[in-house]
């Protein structure tokens, strides 16, 4: 579930979105604080070496002793607490500062060096930031900044830095859900239109919501489209409606013509072609009718006579009618179903389909010995299934079984015309529903249809 979960385009969408989002930000903060960080360090080494300047300059002017003086003032000032100098002579003996001692490690002419020291009086390593120099008369003064408070805003710095991280994640989170829902409910009319028209449904229409942005531009295109494959549609249904129905005259009036010949005539050979063109007569007749039902069953006709009425009797009542024609074929028929499954259906379109599908197990499952007729609920679904025992359908011929006038192995004979099982499928559409082929187990084939079931 959570693999088909991330397998999802919107979902993955929404987390590119939200992921580029999160890296922007993190980028963009991290800039800000190194930047921020940088600057803290820089105005230390700034004041460090602006104090060494003007100390140097004192030495300068007034000597060794006007120096001593200087620093001594700076320090008894107190206005910086943060500041650190020592003078040492040539012999490299302490003259004068605020550090216990010169440290080993740090050279004549540093330009900027971070290190850990004892301020004196100062009982832990403080860690700051110094510069030296050289002077006349081999005196070095070193001068520098306790890092202790640049410290301190940089963790505030790092503190600001993850709190506003975790604020764009969530902002960000909430920007790609939502991005995420609006395009998934953009797609969703479409797919609910695409949805209605495979269910036969040829009047639905993608959703507008008249913004003209791009999804509403494709609707209108979308739309237009199925307009127009909708009256291409009509106008065939249309002509094979009309040449059905006109057809079925002059295939009743030639029947009529040749029974009547049939009556008339005593010649062997001519009584069995007449009797043979009165079969094809009757079967041209059948296909007719079939393919008149595929059209009505197409437009939707008949869906004011929907009721809601149990499955198990409704199969019980096949099984008695077709019991004796299968005990002659050599098949027993079987009812499978609880008692309390009920849909809301066209009980006579329903039962012409199953017994259609009754039909060609009779045809085409023989060495078979059941035909079993099954009803079971699958959510809020109903699947009714009519499986046989027979050779079966081939697994690379099962999706033509539905095509109309697509007959699987015409060397079987029967006066069958291919439409059986397609007008199964289309009575399964017009019932909001769906009509599955496959191989039975071991062997054979079954047909299941899935209805919803009949809310209460």
């Amino acid at each position: 579930m959570r693999r088909g979960f991330f397998q999802s385009t919107t979902v993955r969408l929404a987390l590119a979105l939200l992921l580029a989002q999160v890296a922007a930000l993190a980028l963009g903060l991290t800039v800000i604080h190194r930047f921020t960080e940088a600057t803290i360090l820089a105005d230390a080494r700034t004041a460090a070496e602006v104090a060494r300047d003007d100390f140097s300059e004192e030495y300068r002017q007034e000597g060794e002793a006007g120096l001593v003086r200087a620093i001594r003032d700076r320090i008894a000032a107190r206005d910086d607490q943060n500041f650190v100098v020592l003078l040492k002579g040539p012999g490299g003996a302490p003259i004068v500062g605020n550090l216990k001692q010169w440290p080993a490690t740090v050279g004549d002419a540093e330009r900027w060096r971070r290190i850990s020291l004892f301020r004196e009086g100062g009982l832990v390593a403080e860690e700051m930031g110094l510069v030296t120099v050289r002077l006349p008369e081999g005196h070095v003064l070193l001068t520098g900044e306790v890092l202790e408070a640049q410290a301190q805003l940089a963790k505030a710095s790092q503190a600001a830095f993850l709190y506003a991280l975790a604020a764009g994640i969530l902002i960000a989170s909430i920007v790609a859900a939502l991005a995420a829902w609006i395009l998934s409910r953009r797609v969703n009319a479409f797919a609910r239109a695409a949805s209605a028209i495979a269910a036969g449904k040829l009047d639905a229409r993608v959703e507008r919501d008249e913004t003209g942005d791009a999804f509403d531009r494709l609707g209108t295109s979308i739309n237009a489209m199925l307009d127009r494959i909708e009256a291409l549609v009509g106008e065939l249904r249309m002509v094979t409606d009309s040449m059905a129905h006109d057809l079925r005259s002059p295939v009743s009036r030639m029947k009529a013509t040749l029974e009547q010949a049939l009556g008339r005539t005593r010649d062997e050979q001519a009584t069995g072609a007449l009797a043979a063109a009165i079969d094809e007569a009757d079967g041209l007749h059948r296909l007719l009718d079939t393919a008149l039902e595929i059209s009505r069953a197409e437009a939707g006709i008949g869906r004011d006579q929907f009721a809601r009425f149990a499955l198990a009797p409704l199969l019980e009542d096949l099984a008695e009618v077709y019991g004796p024609l299968a005990e002659d074929e050599g098949f027993a028929i079987t009812v499978d179903a609880p008692a309390g499954l009920v849909v809301m259906a066209h009980r006579e379109m329903l039962l012409r389909a199953l017994s259609n599908l009754i039909d060609n197990a009779l045809k085409y499952a023989a060495g078979g010995a059941t035909i079993r007729l099954s009803a079971t609920r699958s959510g809020a679904e109903v699947a009714l299934s009519v499986t046989d025992d027979g050779p079966g359908i081939p697994e690379d011929r099962i999706g033509e079984a539905a095509k109309r006038f697509v007959r699987l192995d015409p060397a079987r004979g029967g006066s069958g015309a291919g439409l059986g099982l397609s007008l199964a499928q289309t009575i399964a559409h017009m019932h909001d529903g769906t009509m599955t082929i496959g191989r039975a187990d071991p062997h054979g084939m079954v047909v299941t249809f899935r209805l919803p079931i009949a809310s209460d």
